[in-house]
């Protein structure tokens, strides 16, 4: 039994249309979404947060701060002396464990698994698949602020 409607389309071809309409936008919605998180953020999508004076960074000597960003941030900042400044993600790349650095042995370590890294965040030994995160670091006459991660 195939009843039309007024306008000669069946009830069950109508149906087919909108739940293929419907589907197809819901799919759509996820998609978007989807795209959204695979899009990585723009490195100076978060504000510059002030941690400290230039005085605060003894050169070559890596100083772990924390800031209020998006959450509790924590990040070395390495005054490197003729080579600028650097910002260090404390998070190993491994399994996100909070590294520490061993001044006795001038290297940042986790103690999760056994990654360490040298001072420039580069990846000396163990599992971790890549360098420590570096962040955006400026320095404004005698303040240091930190902000995003670099891309």
């Amino acid at each position: 039994m195939d009843e039309k409607t007024e306008s000669g389309m069946s009830r069950r071809r109508f149906l087919t249309l909108g739940v293929g309409a419907a589907g197809t936008a819901i799919a759509l919605g996820y998609i978007g979404t989807a795209a959204k998180f695979m899009e990585p953020p723009a490195a100076n999508a978060e504000a510059l947060k002030e941690v400290g004076k230039v005085s605060d960074f003894e050169e070559g000597v890596p100083k772990l701060v924390t800031y209020q960003g998006n959450s509790e941030e924590g990040v070395y900042v390495i005054n490197m002396g003729q080579e600028g400044w650097l910002a260090l993600d404390f998070h190993c790349t491994h399994l996100q464990c909070a590294v520490n650095y061993v001044d006795a042995a001038k290297k940042f370590m986790c103690p999760c698994h056994g990654g360490t890294y040298d001072l420039k965040g580069n990846v000396l030994s163990g599992p971790p698949p890549k360098p420590l995160h570096r962040r955006v670091i400026k320095v404004q006459g005698d303040s240091v602020r930190v902000g995003g991660m670099l891309v």
